[in-house]
Formats: C-alpha cells, structure tokens, sequence
C-alpha cells in the first residue's frame, strides 16, 4: 500500500508538467510560471510564507494577504481542490484543502548512511529521500465573530519516520526511510472576548510555536534543519493553547503539552509542560516582529539517549526585520537547561541568523549562519561546539515547484559528524538538490 501510495505522488509532478486537467476546473494557467503582479505582496511587511510562523498564520484567513515576496504560500496554490472537483463545496464552508511531496539528494564528505548529529532532516548521506507527502484538510478560524475550525495533517515519508511521535498511528513502523502520522489533528476556536481581536484556542495534536523553521516541508526555507530546532525544541506536541491577540500587533500565547512529541499521551508519568510566546510587531507597518518563547517540564524535549534530566526549561529570542521588500533578516537564540542528568545539571545554548534575498518574483538567495554550544553532550550525545553555515538558492518558476539546492558546512569541537552514531569526524560538507511540489 505505502509503494503505491508513493508511486503516485511522486508522479504527480511528471502529471502536472504533462496534463492540463481541463475538467474539475483545472486549466494550463495552474501550471505556468506566475506573473510578477499575480500574486500581491506585502510592499515590505508581513511574515515570510516558508516559516514557522507563516505556518501558524494559516490559521487565520486573512493572513497570507500579508506574506511577503517569495514562493507561493503552498495553501494558495489550490491544485488538489480544483482536481478533485471541491473548490465551491470547501470554498463555501470556509475550508481548504492541499498537499505537497519532497524529495531530494545529500551528499556527503563524512560517509554514507545515517549520519551523526547534522543534518537534519536529510540525515543520509549519499542517498535521496522521499522526505514527505503532506495532505491537508483545515477550516481556519474567521475573526470577526465565535466559530469552529479544525486542522488535519497527514504525512508519510523519512521525515515521518524521524519524527514519530510517542503513541502515534505510524508506531509499529520501523523503517528508518518511511513512516506516516497525523502532524496536526484538532479542534479551535475563536471566542469574541477580552479583547476586541478575542482568543484563538486549540486542543489536540498541534505543531509547537517555538522556533522559525517549520518541520514540514514547505514551512521551512531550507531542506536542511538548524541545530536549534533539532535539539532545543519540540518540532510538534499534544496538549491545548490559547492565542490572545492583545491589539493588532501584540499577540500572546500560553498553554500545556503532554511532553515531547506525543500524539495524546504524555511522554513520562509526570511530563505536564507549559509552553508560553509572545509575538509583538514594533509598529503597524509590520516591518519588526519580535518574539519571546519559554517552554517548562519533565521531558519537555528530548535529550540523547540516556540523558534524560527531571525538569526542561528553555527561552527563546527571536528578532524578524523586513529590512526591504526583497531582504528579511531573522536572528534566535534559544537557551535550554535540564535538571539532574547523568552528567548532572547541563545546558545547551545556540544562535543563527538568517537571511532570505528575493532577487527576483522566481528566485531567492538564502543563507545561513549558525553557533551552537553542548557541553555535556546531553542533547546531540557528543560535549562539543558546533558550528554551520548554509547557502543556497530556491527557484519557484510555477506556483507549484520549487528547486533547492544548498551547500552546507559543519564544523565540531569534538570528532561528532560521520556515517553511523560514532562520528568520527571533526568537520563535514554536505551538498543537496531537493523539490517540493505543491498542489
């Protein structure tokens, strides 16, 4: 079923370049490249569309009229709908639908196989990943008054295996290359209180709030991860959490997990976590967002084998400046401590910047500068500084295609990167060519 599954998807792109789907109201103008003035951007503001945060504000229906240049937002691309014939019937109920499928090759100077502590995702090298097939069923929040919405996304591929939660449907699976789960599966609300812009509340299995790279694929500029996310984050959790959008440039968040990566159950006995954020743009043009994050609890993150404390506790800084409508600059830190480890009371701590050029309507630049400290060896099983700066390109010439390659250099105080979980090796290149294809 899995092999068919993938045989089908992963054709789609060889369907999209070759068929015009005339019928269910699918025309060539869904395949060709986009206009410069096809799509409104946000003259300068805004959130970038492949982000974490651009993610959460999916949420939200009038959000992507603020995304800013760069790939269509993968839920604006509306192919799947059109396709399956669902556009008035969803339009008219106020939900959506859509998908994606990632793939791509890294190769790599430190071996092949399963690689040691980075990267992450595409954490084989010298092979390709089938990394994900996402497919989407949601009805956003409306803000103008009380109503219902509901969130469904399922993935399969290497990325679900890697991320497998503790309890999920996709379990019993062992394969390191292919697994499937639910990332998103619950129920919110917007209630008209408080606040003239009301609260936003959520229960269920729902992606975290921390950090500026999402886990799926078209929720990240990169195909590969940052040391933060990885290590000092919890990419997804199951618990409940409630937005209040304080005025229209301060939004704060506070609710409770289960644990680490859990699909409703709690990672150990007593893992009941407080995840909190604050988001504040400086003014209304919303040209500097500002966040600050805390996530508290027994097992609130994962740790190396056998290195598991009694009491998580990480903060994250986050500055996002449009400096221009082309040019957007992220910088985060997070800062995490775990209580009573085998190697007693350990910290990891970490900072990157980003920067994301538009040069064109089609083509983007991006770079990647990050430090990353591990003292203990408690998060990545190796006590090291690490260090890695990525560059590299995505061309999106259709709403629906974007190419990515990227070169990657890693460099450790410790002997940590190679084939297998023994490193062995004090530096490591990578280079990837990856696709995403949205529908």
């Amino acid at each position: 079923m899995y092999k068919r599954l993938i045989f089908s998807l992963a054709m789609l792109p060889v369907c999209l370049a070759s068929e015009t789907f005339a019928q269910d109201g699918v025309s060539f103008a869904d395949l060709t490249p986009e206009e410069p003035a096809s799509r409104p951007y946000a003259d300068g503001r805004g959130l970038e569309a492949e982000s974490l945060p651009g993610e959460l504000a999916e949420d939200l229906p009038g959000a992507p009229q603020e995304f800013r240049m760069g790939p269509t937002p993968v839920s604006q691309v509306g192919i799947l709908k059109r396709l399956l014939g669902l556009d008035e019937f969803l339009s008219s109920r106020g939900m959506r639908t859509f998908g994606w499928v990632e793939g791509g090759f890294t190769g790599s100077s430190s071996g092949s196989g399963l690689l040691s502590v980075a990267p992450r995702q595409n954490r084989f090298g010298n092979e390709y990943l089938l990394n994900q097939i996402g497919l989407v069923l949601q009805k956003p929040l409306e803000q103008d008054r009380f109503n219902i919405g509901f969130n469904v996304r399922y993935f399969a591929g290497a990325d679900a295996a890697v991320g497998q939660p503790k309890g999920g449907i996709g379990s019993t699976v062992s394969s390191e290359h292919f697994s499937h789960d639910f990332r998103d599966l619950y129920l919110s609300a917007h209630l008209p209180v408080l606040t003239e812009g009301g609260v936003d509340f959520k229960i269920g299995r729902m992606n975290t709030i921390i950090g500026y790279n999402g886990f799926l694929a078209p929720y990240r500029p990169f195909y590969s991860s940052d040391y933060q996310f990885w290590y000092l984050q919890d990419g997804a959790f199951t618990g409940f959490l409630a937005n209040l959008h304080v005025n229209d440039r301060l939004d704060v968040s506070s609710g409770m997990t289960l644990g680490a990566n859990t699909f409703f159950v709690t990672r150990s006995a007593r893992s009941y976590c407080y995840i909190g954020q604050a988001n504040y743009w400086l003014t209304d043009e919303r040209r500097t967002r500002l966040t600050g994050s805390v996530y508290l609890g027994r097992d609130a993150l994962f740790s190396a084998p056998g290195m598991n404390g009694t009491f998580d506790s990480m903060v994250e800084l986050r500055v996002q400046q449009n400096w221009t409508e082309r040019f957007t600059q992220i910088v985060q830190c997070n800062m995490g401590w775990d209580a009573n480890t085998p190697r007693g009371d350990s910290g990891a701590y970490g900072i990157y910047t980003i920067g994301l050029f538009h040069l064109t309507p089609t083509f983007d630049f991006l770079a990647r500068g990050e430090w990353f400290q591990d003292s203990h060896g408690t998060r990545t099983g190796f006590a090291a500084d690490y260090s890695e700066v990525t560059v590299g390109v995505n061309w999106h010439p259709w709403k629906w295609l974007e190419i990515r390659p990227e070169v990657r250099g890693d460099f450790a105080s410790a002997p940590a990167f190679g084939g297998g979980t023994d490193g062995g090796h004090y530096s490591q290149l990578t280079s990837v060519i990856s696709t995403l294809v949205k529908f």
